[in-house]
């Protein structure tokens, strides 16, 4: 069988990127997904089956709405064959976690531009943290919002540093591809926007992680005319992953821990400071795939600063579902030894533990034995009896 690497997957992915943002079309073909694309033929053509080769970029281009395990072709185990490259024809999670790794793509270079803007604005603001934190928080919230909605915010982040004119660069109008019978709908469980597929069916985004994409949405949220979306990038890289941010966040404030949301302007996620001054720094990472998620950590994974005791790379406990072997994965690449990866409703248990909010097993044990001696009963003595 042809055998086509991960790296001509990450170019592959690059290319149909750069369509989807820059182009709205597929030709001219861009440079990536052309060489891409004759590196698949010529894996083929070195094969003994040259005549499963994809005809035309045109061809290879609908090929990729197909899983890799269609193409004809065997990829490295790191990636799964069950995924495709384009969910009617917007780019999947892999998509752009693969042309991450092939050195970024247009979606994160969209992101980062606007991150950069806010950062310099926050930084020259004596409230510069706060309104960062509030800034990134709306965004996180308001995956879809109606015009006035925009117009009502951008009151809120003037302030004189000029992020009402920032959050305008976060949002587009809805694509009419988004359109069924004049309404667009969200989806109930994450807010984004909703799909439509050729069936003429309501169905969940394809970066929900409650539902599989392409699953039809027995319940929808019905959005006004005017409404906006986030942009692609920021979706990809502020939205999905904040959810997470949030949650954790909330969780931890819930039960009385002293905790910082995006401390020094989002140097990492979450700070947590102990009542014995052991500091915790969390950054979570919102990846389907985790040996991409892996390579695109970089040499330092958590920031030194501000400063912290104990580190976790934390991950959405929801990658579980499609990916049981993920932390086992994880690992089998992970290199560096000051910062552990963790799920995130492990590390809630482990942050409750070290505040002292729960007891061990071992301890609950000794107390329970200690109380029936005084009693002078055995801890077994009743059982089987009705109470």
């Amino acid at each position: 069988m042809a055998k086509v690497d991960t790296p001509t997957l990450e170019q592959i992915s690059a290319g149909l990127i750069r369509v989807k943002v820059f182009q709205k079309s597929l030709y001219p073909y861009p440079k990536d997904l052309q060489m891409g694309y004759d590196k698949v033929v010529l894996a083929f053509l070195m094969s003994a089956q040259p005549e499963k080769a994809p005809a035309s970029v045109p061809e290879f281009y609908e090929l990729c709405e197909q899983p890799l395990s269609e193409w004809g072709v065997e990829i490295d185990d790191e990636i799964a064959s069950s995924e495709s490259l384009l969910f009617f024809g917007e780019p999947t999670e892999l998509t752009i976690e693969l042309a991450e790794a092939f050195g970024g793509s247009v979606l994160s270079q969209e992101q980062g531009k606007i991150a950069t803007a806010l950062l310099q604005h926050c930084r020259e603001h004596s409230q510069g943290a706060q309104i960062y934190t509030d800034f990134r928080k709306f965004i996180i919230e308001h995956p879809v919002l109606s015009n006035q909605e925009l117009v009502e915010a951008k009151g809120n982040f003037g302030l004189g540093v000029g992020l009402s004119d920032l959050l305008d660069e976060c949002y587009e109008p809805i694509p009419s591809c988004h359109e069924l019978e004049g309404n667009f709908y969200a989806c109930p469980y994450c807010y984004a926007l909703a799909g439509i597929d050729p069936q003429k069916q309501v169905i969940a985004n394809s970066n929900c992680n409650r539902c599989p994409p392409g699953r039809r949405l027995k319940r929808k949220i019905k959005l006004p005319d005017n409404c906006l979306k986030l942009k692609r990038g920021i979706e990809r890289f502020w939205f999905y992953p904040g959810r997470a941010e949030i949650q954790l966040y909330q969780k931890l404030v819930d039960i009385g821990l002293d905790v910082e949301l995006y401390p020094e302007c989002d140097s990492y996620d979450i700070r947590i400071k102990f009542n014995d001054g052991e500091v915790w720094a969390l950054d979570l990472k919102d990846y389907s795939n985790p040996y991409l998620l892996v390579r695109n950590l970089g040499d330092e994974p958590v920031p030194s600063e501000p400063e912290w005791n104990v580190a976790y790379i934390v991950i959405p406990a929801e990658r579980k579902k499609d990916r049981p072997a993920y932390l086992k994965e994880l690992k089998s690449r992970w290199r560096w030894e000051n910062v552990k990866p963790i799920f995130d409703d492990a590390v809630f248990a482990l942050a409750k533990k070290k505040a002292g909010l729960v007891q061990d097993y071992s301890q609950k044990r000794e107390e329970l034995s200690e109380e029936t001696t005084k009693r002078g009963k055995s801890p077994t003595k009743n059982k089987g009896k009705k109470t």
